[in-house]
């Protein structure tokens, strides 16, 4: 997974929250599915939500089902929100149910979801400080011990075993921080 394909993927949450508050908006002035996908058009949604709206548009306007243009228009994006939204819309558009309502309360979810995914993201940057500092302490303390403990000192530095055992924390250290940082790069593809 690249960078982009993540940036792609948030851009992607993010419009499908735009797009299901204008829907809203929209099926609060009049209860027409296809006057507030137009009315969404024109009021600002950018690429690629623009494009995948005009394209239901158009598939509908040439004489497409609604229900098949949204079955199509479900599988524009992978981004799970996004395909949730539609099946809603579809699943309510076939059994004539109460769209304004259907839309306010998937605009709450998408709100609520969206909230939970920032606390989680900040919550794991502080989970992922702490075990920097866990990680780096240990070393830090054995160098304060080192300079500060005659003891100490003698064992790691003039004992047979103790550079091996100084090697073997450091590598144990070393191969903690590079998980660590492995770790992070992942996170932020």
């Amino acid at each position: 997974m690249s960078g982009n394909h993540f940036y792609q993927k948030k851009k992607i949450r993010q419009q499908t929250l735009q797009l299901v508050s204008q829907l809203s908006r929209w099926c609060q002035v009049r209860e027409d599915l296809l006057y507030a996908f137009e009315r969404c058009l024109s009021s600002g949604l950018e690429d690629p939500m623009r494009l995948a709206v005009s394209s239901f548009l158009t598939r509908v306007r040439g004489g497409m089902a609604i229900e098949a243009a949204l079955d199509l228009f479900e599988h524009h994006f992978a981004e799970e929100h996004f395909r949730d939204l539609m099946v809603a819309i579809r699943f309510n558009f076939h059994h004539r149910g109460d769209l304004p309502r259907l839309l306010e309360h998937m605009e709450s979810q998408l709100y609520r979801i969206e909230e939970e995914m920032i606390h989680r993201r900040i919550s794991s940057a502080h989970d992922r400080r702490l075990c920097w500092l866990i990680i780096l302490i240990g070393p830090l303390i054995l160098l304060f011990r080192l300079m500060t403990d005659g003891m100490t000192r003698e064992l790691f530095l003039h004992h047979a075993l103790g550079p091996v055992l100084l090697a073997i924390s450091l590598c144990g250290t070393g191969l903690a921080a590079g998980g660590l940082w492995l770790i992070q790069q992942r996170m932020t593809q």
